[in-house]
């Protein structure tokens, strides 16, 4: 039996959930496909699919098997690109996924510089806050808003995450200028929605973090959106800065201070914009270059953990 190509098909069932769905993929017969896997089972005395009528799924052994083979596979790949990609033409697949703000906002731009650059590089983006898992090598580079550092993954510090109040001259002189913590008590705000929440402000003061209630006016899980609000003069919003220059600089925003806060999104005091990659991975030529290009336009600080 040859393992290697029983494995394989056994991988494209189980991310397909369907004998026909791999033959479509693979180009052979969803009969031979059953077949292989049939005897991988035998060999391993073990049973990794439920087969019916309808659909294909795992069973226990086989998600713990699935886990276990998918990196293997992607190792013994990622060793037959080490040996054939050229060193001086950095080619091939490279799969990114990018918090959707930060995306749009810095790297999207950096990413096409990049691809002038080295024409040969076929980049696959996802701008999404799904958590995608690096260490089954299910992305190349990850960007993540975050303060939680992977264990198992490099982490190069692009910039830290620092928010700016602001507001347009018109949403000012319609209803004033917040001065102190209590003032945006009365005031209009636009709040981020997250994965799965809103995400409240947080104030530090001189007796430690307190959550910020306000009376929002707009919520929305798209940056972009909060800055075009903000402008029209909707409400006071809490925006990250490498977000806002262009507006500020331009007089569309105004940055506004409280005399007795900080405000932030986040209590953590790490909170960064990193670039995670598996360390392993950075020997192949075609991450190497993205992660050094992308680390040289981007990075305010650097640092690896």
């Amino acid at each position: 039996m040859d393992r290697l190509r029983a494995i394989e098909y056994f991988l494209k069932v189980a991310d397909l959930g369907s004998f026909t769905a791999a033959a479509k993929a693979t180009g052979v017969p969803a009969s031979s496909i059953s077949r292989r896997i049939q005897e991988l089972e035998a060999e391993l005395g073990t049973t990794l699919l439920h087969r019916t009528t309808r659909n294909v799924s795992l069973t226990e052994l086989g998600t713990v098997y699935l886990d276990e083979v998918r990196a293997a596979v992607k190792a013994l790949d990622d060793a037959s690109d080490l040996i054939t990609e050229r060193p001086a033409s950095p080619s091939g697949l490279l799969r990114i996924t990018s918090t959707p703000g930060y995306g749009r906002f810095s790297l999207m731009p950096a990413l096409r510089k990049m691809r002038r650059a080295y024409p040969d590089l076929v980049v696959d983006i996802e701008l999404t806050d799904t958590v995608y898992n690096l260490a089954q090598n299910e992305v190349d580079i990850a960007v993540r808003s975050t303060a939680d550092l992977p264990e198992r993954a490099v982490a190069r510090k692009l910039t830290d995450d620092v928010f700016g109040l602001v507001a347009s001259p018109d949403y000012l002189s319609r209803y004033g200028t917040p001065k102190v913590l209590a003032d945006l008590k009365t005031h209009r705000t636009m709040l981020y929605r997250g994965p799965g929440r809103i995400i409240n402000w947080q104030a530090k003061t001189k007796d430690g973090w307190v959550d910020v209630q306000t009376n929002p006016t707009f919520i929305c899980n798209e940056g972009r959106q909060l800055i075009d609000e903000a402008i029209d003069g909707t409400g006071i919003g809490l925006l990250p800065c490498w977000s806002i220059q262009e507006e500020l600089a331009s007089g569309a925003l105004v940055a506004l201070t409280l005399e007795d806060a900080e405000l932030s999104l986040s209590r953590s005091d790490t909170l960064g914009i990193y670039l995670l990659y598996n360390q392993p991975r950075y020997r192949l030529n075609k991450i190497k270059t993205a992660v050094d290009f992308l680390v040289a336009e981007l990075a305010t600080g650097d640092r690896q953990a």
